[in-house]
This record gives structure tokens, sequence and C-alpha cells, in this order.
């Protein structure tokens, strides 16, 4: 239970620091490494609060690797970050879902399901 506890907070966090990290740069376009385009990135405090969550996101995922199996911990970790990610691209970006999209995501769910039996 502690075990996917410590998961669950890592999620967190690391949704939290995509979502920041694509706000971002939302408006930024890149195409060449400029002086300029590294002062936005640098100077942009979502930047840098994005990177803080993943690091808070490292920490909690360790942890729990370290109390589980990582054949086990690993799929599901990145299959709800996946679904997550899928949610607040929908909800917060106005990004589509297609059925496509939708499909990918319920062999996703199968796969992580019969991974973790």
């Amino acid at each position: 239970m502690m075990t996917f506890l410590l998961l669950i907070f890592a999620l967190i966090f690391n949704l939290a620091a995509q979502a920041m990290l694509k706000q971002a740069v939302t408006g930024i376009r890149f195409e060449t490494v400029t002086l300029s385009f590294f002062v936005k990135i640098v100077s942009n405090p979502l930047i840098w609060g994005g990177a803080f969550f993943y690091g808070i996101s490292f920490l909690f995922y360790v942890m729990s690797i370290s109390r589980g199996e990582l054949s086990r911990i690993s799929p599901v970790s990145q299959a709800l970050t996946t679904l997550g990610v899928v949610l607040i691209s929908v909800i917060l970006f106005n990004e589509p879902l297609g059925m496509l999209k939708i499909f990918g995501i319920l062999l996703l769910i199968a796969g992580t399901f019969i991974l973790f039996l």
C-alpha cells in the first residue's frame, strides 16, 4: 500500500511538472538555439518550477522502486503518467482526443494490467 502511495505522489509531481513545462513553452517556438531563446527558457519561473517538481517526482519514484519490483512499478508508473498526460493535454491545453488515442489508451490499460498480474 505504501509503495502505491509513493507511486501516486511521484505521478502527481510528474504531471504537475509536465503541465508547468508545457505552459512555459506555449507561444515559444523552438527552431534554433539562440541566445534569445535560451534566455526566455532560463528566465521562465515555470521552467524552474517544472524542474523542481520533476526532482520531487524522481525522489518519490526512487522510494517506490526501493520497496517493490521494478518490473511491476515501472510499467504502472509509465502507464499512469501517459494517462495523466493525455487527460491534462485534453483538459488544460485543449488538445484533441480522437478514436486512435482512446484505442491506444485502452491497449495501454490492458497491457499494464497484464504486466501487473
